[in-house]
């Protein structure tokens, strides 16, 4: 009974059909609280009331629900606190776009089957709990491809059932026939850091931790999340280094890191560096995709031609080095034989004598010449 323009309360009669499996009334303008009787629908798997106006808490009886797999009550007015009864066979939990407020219970850490978890654009605030890595269904190890699907058996008649839930992942909303592993706690009031335990969800698929008061760094060990797909951490005030290890993420499609105070170079990836846009307002970032040069890289050129004049300093300094001590030589041989001439008696005699027979050998040469 999907997008019919309901409009008006639902009676509080549903103890009436506890057949029912499916109860799908979403996108009306239903409004009201929830009816409490629904809690009486012990067969109930899959509870579809997003996209209407309901308020109030989600009631109590619910719990009674012990097969429920999907229960979907986005963007409508519910209030309170986040539900800590709900069966160990729950899947999705869909509760955006409400009022919700308080912490995240850590109770939801023992819903070992749960595989969405999408409690974004609410009034929720404080830590993100570390336990969330108990949630095995988003360990890789143990996922396997599962279906919101379930078979309805009638005399002489079996009809196959196929539901969905719709997620915002990539910027789009769409619709999802099989289980995604998706975390989104965007648009809170959440603080501090986020949880190492989130690092430890191998088989996670989309992470959006946008639009809150996050602080830290994002560890190595995001490097875990071989499976993402999506991760966007921007509006927080996260800082630090982007880890060489995202660049591993080969499925990583979407990412968004910006308006944080994340600082140096971004690493190098096709995943990391398809667009600027995923690292604006971060000032001290520098490098692909961003204009901004990192500064051991910003005169390579100058790197260079230092390393060139640096050179021909050493060339210099060895020409003169070596010059000079020609000089020296050159002086101390000059000096050495005219000190000796000079200063020696004997030896000037002897120096003048060799000088006279020199030239007058050379004149009689000369004259020799001359004549013939």
């Amino acid at each position: 009974m999907s997008y019919n323009n309901l409009s008006g309360e639902l009676t509080d009669c549903w103890n009436n059909w506890k057949s029912l499996v499916l109860i799908n009334l979403r996108f009306n303008d239903l409004t009201g609280e929830i009816p409490r009787s629904m809690g009486s629908l012990s067969n109930l798997r899959f509870l579809y009331l997003k996209s209407n106006k309901f308020f109030g808490k989600v009631p109590f009886s619910l719990r009674n629900c012990k097969n429920l797999r999907i229960l979907d009550l986005c963007r409508n007015n519910l209030s309170g606190v986040i539900p800590t009864w709900l069966g160990q066979k729950v899947e999705g939990l869909e509760l955006r776009s409400n009022q919700f407020n308080g912490n995240i219970p850590t109770q939801l850490c023992q819903l070992r089957s749960l595989m969405i978890i999408n409690l974004a654009s609410n009034k929720l605030s404080g830590p993100i709990p570390n336990c969330l890595q108990n949630i095995t269904a988003m360990d890789f190890s143990n996922s396997v491809t599962r279906t919101f699907k379930f078979t309805l058996n009638y005399p002489g008649l079996s009809v196959q059932i196929s539901c969905s839930i719709q997620l915002l992942i990539k910027g789009n909303e769409l619709p999802y026939f099989d289980v995604m592993n998706a975390i989104d706690l965007s648009s809170n009031n959440l603080s501090g850091s986020v949880p190492l335990g989130i690092y430890m969800l191998t088989g996670l698929q989309s992470l959006n931790l946008s639009h809150n008061q996050l602080i830290g760094t994002i560890p190595n060990e995001i490097g875990n999340l071989q499976q993402l797909e999506s991760i966007d951490l921007s509006s927080n005030n996260l800082s630090g280094e982007i880890p060489q290890s995202m660049s591993a993420l080969h499925f990583l499609g979407v990412l968004n890191l910006s308006f944080n105070n994340f600082m140096g170079k971004i690493p190098a990836g096709t995943q990391l560096g398809s667009t600027n846009l995923s690292y604006i307002h971060n000032p001290d970032l520098c490098g692909p995709p961003l204009t901004k040069i990192c500064p051991p890289d910003e005169y390579p050129n100058n790197k260079k031609s230092m390393r060139g004049d640096d050179s021909d300093d050493d060339k210099f300094q060895v020409h003169s080095w070596f010059d000079m001590g020609l000089g020296m030589g050159f002086a101390a041989g000059f000096w050495g034989l005219l000190g000796t001439v000079f200063f020696n008696r004997k030896c000037r005699r002897a120096y003048f004598k060799f000088l006279n027979r020199i030239s007058d050998f050379v004149i009689q040469k000369i004259n020799s010449i001359t004549e013939m």
